[in-house]
């Protein structure tokens, strides 16, 4: 199954997640909101480059895609899809690529953390 997380910059160059047409808040599911951030890190490093040449933003729109399967709960995929202005200078596409694989996020997912988990009892137990 697919889901979509669309990233959009509102008037002041805010860095909106949008899924099935609404906005992801914080009073979305926690998995949904760790899902969009992704495709928004990957908006700032947009955002950034866009601005550092006094390109626009109207218009670009940051599609995740992302390949979910419903039984186990998991990603196996995500596809950062971007639609660039119609004016966006064509030499650029190589190197906003690259921006965004810059993302500290993404980095993450590719190398994840452990986890470990610890209680007040443990603890207790261990003295």
């Amino acid at each position: 199954m697919k889901l979509n997380i669309d990233i959009k910059f509102d008037n002041n160059g805010r860095i909106v997640p949008f899924m099935n047409g609404r906005e992801v808040t914080m009073n979305d599911s926690p998995f949904v909101v760790f899902l969009a951030t992704s495709g928004m890190c990957s908006a700032v490093f947009v955002r950034a480059f866009i601005e550092q040449r006094n390109l626009s933003l109207d218009g670009l729109v940051i599609t995740q895609i992302m390949e979910y399967d419903q039984r186990t709960n998991h990603v196996s995929e995500i596809l950062i899809d971007l639609k660039l202005p119609t004016d966006f200078p064509e030499k650029y596409t190589g190197a906003i690529k690259k921006v965004v694989n810059q993302c500290p996020v993404k980095q993450h997912l590719l190398n994840p953390p452990t986890f470990e988990v610890v209680t007040n009892f443990d603890k207790v137990a261990s003295n």
